[in-house]
C-alpha cells in the first residue's frame, strides 16, 4: 500500500525527479536544436533525430495519459467507496436515534460523529498517498524516454 512510505519523503522525491527529468530534457533539448551538434551528427543524422522527437513524445505522454486515467479511476472509486460508507453510516444513525428513546438521538449522533471523523482522516491520507502515485506513475514513462536519449545523445 502507498501510506507505508512517508508522504513527505515521497513528495521531496517526486518533487526532485521533476525538476531532475527538467534539466534532462533542457540537456537533450540543446542537444538535439543545437547548430554545432546538428553540423556534428551530419545532415541525415539530423533528419533522423528530428523525425524521431514526435513519435517518442507521442508515446511517452500517452503513457503519461494512461497512468493518469488509471489513477483517476482509482480516486473516482476511493471518493465513492468513501461515500457510500458514509450512506450507510448516515441510515444506522438514523436507525439508531429513532430506536433509543429520549437520548437516542445524540448517543447515535455522538457514535457517528466518532467514527465519521476517523473515516474522513484515513479516507483523506488514502487518498493523498493515491494522488501521488498516480503522479509518480505518470511522470515515468516521460522520465525514462528523457533519460535514454539524454545517454544517447551525450
Amino acid at each position: 500500500m502507498a501510506q507505508r512510505r512517508s508522504a513527505g519523503l515521497r513528495m521531496i522525491r517526486h518533487g526532485s525527479n521533476v525538476a531532475g527529468m527538467l534539466e534532462a530534457a533542457r540537456q537533450v533539448a540543446g542537444s538535439r536544436l543545437s547548430a554545432e551538434q546538428a553540423v556534428a551528427r551530419g545532415l541525415d543524422a539530423t533528419v533522423l533525430e528530428y523525425g524521431r522527437m514526435v513519435p517518442e513524445k507521442l508515446l511517452a505522454f500517452s503513457a503519461a495519459q494512461a497512468a493518469l486515467w488509471q489513477g483517476g479511476t482509482r480516486l473516482m472509486q476511493r471518493g465513492m467507496e468513501y461515500g457510500f460508507g458514509e450512506a450507510a453510516a448516515h441510515q444506522a444513525l438514523l436507525r439508531g436515534s429513532a430506536a433509543r428513546g429520549p437520548a437516542g438521538w445524540a448517543t447515535a449522533q455522538a457514535e457517528w460523529a466518532a467514527g465519521a471523523g476517523l473515516r474522513a482522516a484515513r479516507f483523506w491520507t488514502q487518498l493523498g498517498a493515491e494522488a501521488l502515485d498516480m503522479a509518480e506513475q505518470s511522470l515515468k514513462p516521460v522520465r525514462q524516454t528523457v533519460a535514454a536519449n539524454r545517454r544517447r545523445l551525450g
